[in-house]
């Protein structure tokens, strides 16, 4: 019940039929997800080994996070119940029902599903099937593709929800797959493709090129890796030439919109340095042909670092940074567990290069990410280990990995050898748990290079 809860946070996240159903609109089911997910948890059979709380550095600093953002806010009592309850119960929810191997995998093709289904609505859409009555928002957008829903209704929302599902479509179906999966992800592919053209979103673009390259990059020798990005080099400006909108990119810096989002930047800036606003309060103001114009941030950086000053990007950057450092840390011989490393790794990347063109900073997708890597975290600690789970009564077990298990999936043996090494030398190694002196480093050079790039933006886009 605990699984179900949290896929349908998924269902509800991407999907949101209850945006563009007739009868189901208005309908409030996250509060009641929520709590079929914590009664899920309560009732479930017993886990062993047990997961203890606050045993990983990922809900440290994830409860300094949230704990910050009450602190700073004017009003933390209607912004604990509005925005800061509801996103630790996701997080901790989720981050404690993925507690298999499989269901962490499952957990990502269901994110797969809903990003795909919602490309092939998009797709129909422009093909004259409106199925989310979004056919006056397109037009007045003069012709780029979106949804009427919450999450989807802006081609740049659009277009970059779209482009995650290409890395997810090539993890889940076509990495370890066998070929029947490999042709049902091709004519998937296609379809997001035609959507995230369609959206015309310049970011959307960009943030496709640069995650295509890692995926196709990641796991590989160096020899295909420099075959790879000579290709790319030569393949990505003509393709980038033939896009829509795409044709001029000389004058950037003159166009309105662009315009727009560097006001917006410079004063979230000045914001972050004097007096940061407060939970999702920041909005530029600014004149603009005599008119008064308040302007979203068009961030995620840009927001946190207004509303929650230079502690708060801190912490929202590190939240991040432990989890990249658990996804490199950790690598290990299960297929299983492997591709959702490269899912989460691939996500984050996604999440951290569209959150500088869209503001998702405190969506339910940076919520679940961080949580879905602090399962990683405890899953793959378990699985070096070789601590076998049960879900009864049973004693914890470890075991010493074969070097047949290893040998079982050659594609990544070569990452896992030395963590098999270091099981069957040391089985009870100590492992990081504990947010350290190195994590506060990475955090803080990752916060200086932050501020350093929004700087960047506003003096020379």
């Amino acid at each position: 019940m605990d699984f179900f809860a949290i896929i349908l946070f998924l269902l509800l996240y991407f999907v949101r039929v209850h945006d563009w159903v007739p009868m189901l609109s208005g309908l409030n089911i996250v509060k009641p997800a929520i709590l079929l997910g914590a009664f899920g948890l309560l009732a479930r059979p017993r886990r062993t080994p047990p997961w203890k709380p606050m045993h990983t550095p990922h809900e440290w600093v994830m409860a300094a996070f949230l704990g910050w953002c009450l602190y700073i806010d004017p009003d933390p009592y209607n912004t604990f119940l509005d925005g800061v309850f509801p996103f630790t119960a996701y997080y901790i929810l989720t981050s404690y029902a993925l507690n298999t191997k499989e269901r962490l995998e499952k957990f990502f093709g269901w994110w797969c599903f809903c990003i795909v289904f919602m490309c092939l609505i998009a797709v129909l859409t422009d093909y004259g099937i409106d199925i989310t009555h979004a056919s006056q928002m397109i037009i007045e957008g003069q012709g780029r593709l979106c949804l009427n829903t919450y999450l989807l209704d802006n081609p740049n929302s659009l277009g970059h929800t779209a482009i995650t599902a290409l890395p997810l479509l090539y993890m889940m179906m076509m990495y370890g797959g066998n070929f029947s999966r490999i042709l049902l992800a091709l004519p998937l592919l296609i379809i997001v493709g035609i959507c995230v053209v369609a959206t015309q979103s310049k970011g959307a673009y960009l943030c496709g090129a640069i995650v295509t390259t890692i995926t196709l990059l990641m796991g590989r020798k160096a020899a295909l890796q420099i075959a790879f990005i000579a290709a790319l080099a030569i393949i990505l400006p003509a393709v980038a030439d033939m896009l829509p909108r795409m044709a001029d990119r000389s004058e950037l810096r003159r166009d309105e919109g662009v315009m727009g989002r560097l006001m917006a930047f410079e004063q979230g800036l000045t914001t972050y340095n004097t007096a940061p606003a407060g939970w999702n309060k920041f909005y530029a103001n600014f004149v603009w042909e005599h008119e008064d114009v308040v302007k979203d941030s068009h961030s995620a950086f840009v927001r946190v670092g207004a509303d929650l000053g230079p502690t708060g990007l801190f912490l929202y950057l590190s939240a991040m940074c432990v989890s990249f450092r658990s996804l490199l840390r950790y690598r290990t011989d299960s297929l299983k567990l492997e591709r959702c490393r490269r899912v989460l790794i691939l996500l984050l990347v996604s999440f951290i290069v569209s959150g500088w063109m869209i503001n998702r900073a405190y969506h339910t997708e940076y919520f679940l990410l961080i949580a879905a890597a602090t399962a990683y975290h405890r899953l793959a600690i378990e699985h070096i280990r070789g601590i076998e789970v049960d879900f009864g009564e049973k004693s914890i077990t470890e075991r010493t990995p074969t070097t047949s298990e290893f040998a079982a999936q050659p594609e990544i043996q070569d990452a896992t050898l030395v963590l098999a090494d270091e099981a069957e030398s040391s089985p009870r190694r100590k492992f990081w748990n504990r947010y350290n002196i190195i994590d506060f480093g990475i955090a803080y050079a990752a916060l200086q290079a932050t501020v350093w790039f929004w700087g960047y933006i506003i003096d020379n886009l």
